[in-house]
This record gives structure tokens, sequence and C-alpha cells, in this order.
């Protein structure tokens, strides 16, 4: 009986010490996923334009690069256009702990990125009322003057009330821009 026992104990002891083995990298690796990206990724990088209308058409530009992100001619959440707005990119452990802790002017040129499903890439700009770049990116193909061209999509997000916002696509020329969105009018 006592064999039984002591057998019982060197196979608990065994498997408790080979799942303690499995488990711990695979616990540190979880955890290290949760840490936005350092760089943006190389596929949404470059100079990007939107054709839009509000009180007169223009382009809206952003330009991404591995640790900056620029955005030109956009509209604060306050309706008021800006000219200008650059954010360098940092870590986080967590964008929306970050973004609730960054309302102040010390991040206001902060921004961080993440990889979501999908092949997203989730793009969060800091600062009070930020409206500048953030969106879930993706690059698309569409099919311009019969060739495949690179389409920045960002894709379409649920409000607090439930109601899917529209979103601005970005392309790689203003010719590209104005012909895919000849009215001006924001994506549905």
């Amino acid at each position: 009986m006592k064999m039984n026992h002591i057998l019982g104990a060197a196979i608990v002891a065994t498997t408790l010490g080979a799942t303690a083995a499995v488990t711990g990298p695979a616990t540190v690796q979880a955890q290290a996923a949760k840490v936005s990206l350092a760089a943006f990724p190389q596929s949404i990088r470059g100079t990007w334009y939107h054709y839009e209308e509000n009180d007169g058409y223009y382009y809206k530009t952003m330009t991404i690069g591995a640790k900056k992100m620029t955005v030109k001619n956009y509209f604060d959440a306050f309706g008021k256009k800006q000219v200008k707005w650059t954010g360098t990119l940092h870590t986080t452990k967590n964008q929306d702990d970050e973004f609730r802790q960054g309302l102040g002017n010390k991040k206001s040129h902060w921004t961080s990125a993440k990889s979501v499903k999908d092949g997203y890439t989730k793009v969060v700009a800091y600062g009070m009322f930020a409206t500048n770049g953030g969106g879930t990116y993706k690059v698309i193909h569409k099919t311009y003057k019969g060739k495949s061209v690179k389409v920045l999509y960002n894709k379409r997000i649920v409000n607090s009330y439930g109601q899917k916002k529209l979103a601005d696509h970005y392309y790689q020329t203003k010719a590209q821009a104005k012909f895919f969105n000849p009215v001006g009018a924001l994506h549905k």
C-alpha cells in the first residue's frame, strides 16, 4: 500500500513539473503579446491620401514611418481643421490604460500600435480628444485603371450607441483618392 502512495506521489510530482515546464514560457509569451509594437508594420508605411468634403474639398494626408505618424489637414474633435500633427510611436503594455492615463500634455504627441485579429493594426493617438490618425488599419487592394493598387483600409468601429462609425480610406496618390471618393464623403 505504501508503495502505491509513493508511486502515485512520484507520478503527480512528475506531472506537475512537466506542466510547470510547459506553462512557464507560454505565460511569458502571452504577456509579451500584450505589449504594443516597437515599429509600425512595413505594410502600412508610406504616404497615404484621403479626399474629403467639409466646407470645401480637400486632401487629408497621413505619412507613416517606422516610428512616426504625421497627419495633415484633419479635423479635431471640436470640428476645427488642423494643419499638422506628428506622433511618435511608443510601446505600451496596454493601449487602453495608456490612453486613459495619457490625457495630459506630456503624451499629447504619443501614439501606439498593436496587431489585432485578421491582420489589422490598431493605432491609438494620445492626448485630449485626439482624432489624429487613430484607427484600425489594414492594406487591401482595389483595381485602379486596370491595375491592382494598395489601399490603407480603416475598419469601421462601433461607437457606444452600437452604431458603426464611418471610416476614412487612404490611397497612394491624390488621383486615386479622388477617383475612389469623388464626392468626398466618408466611406460606408
